[in-house]
């Protein structure tokens, strides 16, 4: 009997189709196609970001799936329901499905707002998608898969799907990937190794959707699946996108082990609250290859880290945030500001927590409301939130403060925080400090190099990178890294020769690949200048989240 094909689909909102994050592929999807193509059922996964009905639907028929997901969220809500109606044209035996935490938490709304869809994932959906296809395998054309637990439907909702135990039986993403528009590898870096988050935040919807306790891969799955990535793709930089990467501690260290002894040599980021880190994990973790670390410190005023019912504290923060700075990674800090009750004088008292703590990255965003947050249903049950603003306001979100207050403090901190990265910078003796510690790392020389190239101190960062290669000949970053420096200063053959070995230790690297086109044509005046992006990893300080808030139209 032939299995049913499926297609998972995600798209940006409107608004969104020049925005690189927004247009990036969920990563849950290659986690959902895993499941089902470890199975032995079809499924393929597609960005139709940016593409209008006539190319959706013509692609859509060529894929002529028995089910088809797609992934919404608050910002792409109205995309969403389009992408379904055009599906429902172009595919009209179809089911049709939405997932993600908007769905879940508004799912009468959504339901009147997409007339086209037959079924709301509900929460997690690995088990839910194989219970659809099993049944549409066993039963073809009947309504038996109406039967899946997990699944919200029009008449009502089925029985609950219990979330998975064993994380490691859905598979790995990199072996069973077949994606249609994705035009960045690099988007496979971001990786999920643990679900759910114990922390009672009343912004936060994650606790409702993927559950209160946390569950985690194991420490083979993700080496095994860093290897991959690392050899189908040349990738050397990750990204571990768990809300609370650190939260079990010999979890962490035995995953820091296992990365050591790879030799895969990776550079990677992570985030985490700041109960959960010490100083054990993060020296383990910056000899496995972590530069970067964030936090949702949120605050820099313990009342309304109360009022947002954080379950952390200053004490916690600034404890943490100094360990980071001492064992010597980048430090990124997320914060939320126009929040209800906050007055100019909790912004200072945010204002010197970044002064004092001196992060290289901040994130700075309005406090916003989403579904599935206690917020969310306080502000509703108290008329505050119309039931139809969703319907009504295209990508908008909605905001706890629409003020002058908000508006000033965004822009305040934002300034604050600028002026801290300029003095975030480690100091040679805090250099040397790292290193009397630590001994020989390749974090610590990968900092110190770069910052004695911002100082013009070119011999010295050339030595920096020369001894990651002397003491790892197999880590393609010290040759990075040196590639780049000796392009810089005019020394293109040695600079080719360091790029080859990069290429020799990871085929198919796309910084590399990408210099490699660049460096290997004829330097004319057309080209001088021109310089592909940064290999990526470092702290980029941007206001992502206050954007909208800024930019929202004037009433």
């Amino acid at each position: 009997m032939t299995p049913p094909r499926t297609l998972l689909a995600y798209s940006a909102p409107r608004s969104g189709f020049g925005d690189e994050w927004m247009t990036f592929l969920p990563i849950g999807l290659g986690y959902l196609q895993a499941m089902l193509k470890s199975r032995a059922f079809p499924c393929r996964v597609a960005n139709l970001s940016g593409k209008g009905r006539k190319e959706v639907q013509t692609y859509l028929k060529a894929q002529n799936p028995s089910v088809m997901g797609v992934s919404m969220f608050t910002f792409n809500r109205k995309r969403s329901c389009e992408l379904l109606a055009w599906a429902r044209e172009a595919c009209p035996g179809a089911i049709l499905l939405a997932g993600g935490p908007h769905p879940t938490h508004l799912a009468d709304e959504v339901f009147e707002d997409c007339p086209a869809l037959d079924g709301i994932v509900q929460g997690e959906g690995e088990a839910v998608l194989l219970g659809i296809a099993e049944r549409l395998k066993t039963a073809p054309g009947s309504d038996l898969w109406k039967r899946t637990p997990g699944l919200i439907l029009r008449e009502g909702r089925t029985l609950p799907q219990a979330p998975l135990e064993d994380l490691d039986a859905i598979g790995i993403p990199a072996e069973h990937l077949e994606a249609d528009f994705l035009n960045d590898v690099g988007q496979l870096a971001y990786l999920s190794t643990s679900r759910g988050c114990p922390a009672t935040c009343n912004f936060c919807n994650t606790p409702e959707f993927w559950g209160t306790s946390i569950r985690f891969r194991s420490a083979p799955s993700v080496l095994r699946e860093m290897r991959l990535l690392r050899e189908q793709h040349g990738l050397t930089y990750f990204s571990f996108r768990d809300d609370t990467f650190t939260a079990n501690r010999d979890r962490v260290l035995t995953l820091m082990k296992g990365i050591q002894e790879s030799g895969l040599h990776p550079l990677w980021n992570c985030q985490s609250r700041v109960n959960l880190v010490d100083e054990d994990r993060l020296v383990a973790m910056k000899r496995a290859g972590c530069e970067f670390m964030q936090f949702g410190v949120e605050h820099g005023s313990e009342r309304v880290l109360q009022l947002l019912d954080k379950g952390t504290n200053l004490r916690h923060a600034r404890r943490a945030l100094g360990l980071v700075r001492k064992v010597g990674m980048n430090l990124g800090i997320y914060l939320i500001t126009g929040i209800p009750g906050e007055t100019w004088a909790d912004v200072e008292e945010t204002a010197a927590f970044i002064r004092d703590t001196r992060p290289q990255d901040c994130q700075i965003s309005p406090l916003a409301l989403y579904p599935g947050t206690r917020m969310f249903d306080q502000y509703r049950a108290e008329g505050r939130i119309q039931k139809d603003f969703y319907r009504a306001s295209g990508d908008a979100e909605i905001f706890a403060r629409v003020d002058g207050h908000t508006e000033k403090a965004l822009r305040h901190i934002d300034r604050v925080s600028q002026q801290a990265k300029a003095k975030s910078r480690f100091t040679p003796a805090e250099f040397a400090e790292q290193k009397a510690w630590l001994g020989f790392c390749a974090i610590t020389n990968l900092l110190c190099g770069e910052a004695a190239e911002e100082e013009g101190r070119f011999l010295e960062a050339e030595a920096e990178y020369a001894e990651i290669i002397a003491k790892e000949p197999a880590n393609p970053w010290g040759f990075m890294k040196r590639a780049l420096l000796r392009e810089k200063l005019g020394q293109v053959d040695k600079a080719r020769a360091d790029l080859a070995e990069v290429l020799a230790l990871a085929p198919g690297n796309p910084e590399a690949t990408e210099l490699a086109a660049l460096w290997g044509l004829k330097q004319t005046d057309a080209h001088r200048g021109t310089r592909p992006k940064k290999p990526a990893h470092g702290p980029t300080a941007e206001m992502k989240g206050a954007e909208a808030y800024l930019s929202r139209p004037k009433m």
